[in-house]
């Protein structure tokens, strides 16, 4: 199956026609299971004067009868007046969207998600058009608020190898480096995200005087992207000069401030062939990433 329009224009003219939703594209479908990823989630977004976020379960939730796309909507604040929303998928190839229909959200101290467990199944999503070209669109439109002068809507993707995917930092004097703190590398991007490799010399916490341990650092953003925790799945590494027979360790996960390995190697082994001529060599290698970007 193809679309009618590029994705890019239907993402246009549906925020010109529909100025009171959030659209949430995906892309990269196929990934998301391939990974294991059960939920996604989109920033927090502004509507009828409101917080919210989007929960997506893509690989859907299993049931007797087969798995369904599910989707809800969280508020991030309380919600102090009456607003119904409707949740839904948009067809890519005519201008319908498979919908749960209007719903009252209620009025809530708290912040309260609520949504759909079973909104179509994957079959349909496929074979009806909802999905093409490894591609989603799904979202929340609110009901009875004054319209802004467009919708809103976010691109979300995992990209296996990312352009720059492998960083290594060369840590020269080594014996320089104070031995009870922690060390940062050069700041680089990876996606859309600014990162750091740390390590600690002599340990960090319960390893202290025990291991070696380094750590990956998610810090700021890059392009105005959507400041959300970031999915990941990567080596952390010492490179063995001489042999490449290097000491990796692999961590996936969702990452908003960092992880990686207090126990990472122990110190006994922090000499030849890793450390040479008081020369060692750090880094990490992104096998998988999420990058969120406004469309």
């Amino acid at each position: 199956m193809s679309r009618p329009i590029p994705i890019e224009e239907m993402v246009k003219v549906f925020k010109s026609r529909h100025r009171t939703s959030h659209l949430f594209k995906i892309d990269n479908f196929s990934l998301f299971k391939k990974y294991q990823l059960e939920l996604v989630t989109s920033s927090v977004f502004d509507l009828g004067g409101h917080k919210w976020k989007l929960l997506v379960f893509p690989n859907g939730r299993k049931n007797a009868s087969g798995c369904y796309f599910s989707i809800f909507l969280m508020s991030q604040v309380s919600v102090n007046v009456n607003i119904e929303y409707e949740l839904f998928v948009v067809s890519q190839l005519e201008q319908i969207w498979e919908s749960s229909g209007q719903e009252d959200f209620g009025i809530h101290s708290k912040p309260t998600g609520k949504g759909y467990p079973e909104l179509i199944s994957l079959v349909d999503l496929e074979r009806n058009g909802y999905l093409i070209g490894d591609c989603c669109l799904c979202g929340v439109k609110l009901h009875g608020i004054e319209p802004a002068a467009s919708g809103t809507a976010e691109c979300f993707s995992l990209i296996e190898n990312p352009l720059n995917h492998k960083v290594t930092w060369m840590m020269t004097k080594f014996s320089s480096f104070e031995p009870d703190k922690a060390h940062h590398s050069h700041e680089f991007v990876v996606g859309n995200r600014k990162w750091r490799i740390q390590v600690h010399p002599r340990g960090f916490e319960k390893e202290k005087d025990e291991s070696f341990s380094v750590y990956l650092l998610g810090e700021g953003f890059i392009n105005n992207s959507p400041k959300k925790v970031t999915y990941a799945k990567f080596k952390l590494r010492v490179l063995d000069q001489v042999n490449r027979n290097h000491v990796e360790k692999t961590c996936s996960g969702w990452l908003e401030t960092s992880k990686g390995f207090a126990d990472f190697m122990c110190l006994t082994k922090l000499v030849e062939p890793y450390l040479v001529n008081d020369k060692l060599y750090v880094g990490v290698d992104f096998e998988v990433m999420s990058v969120a970007s406004y469309c």
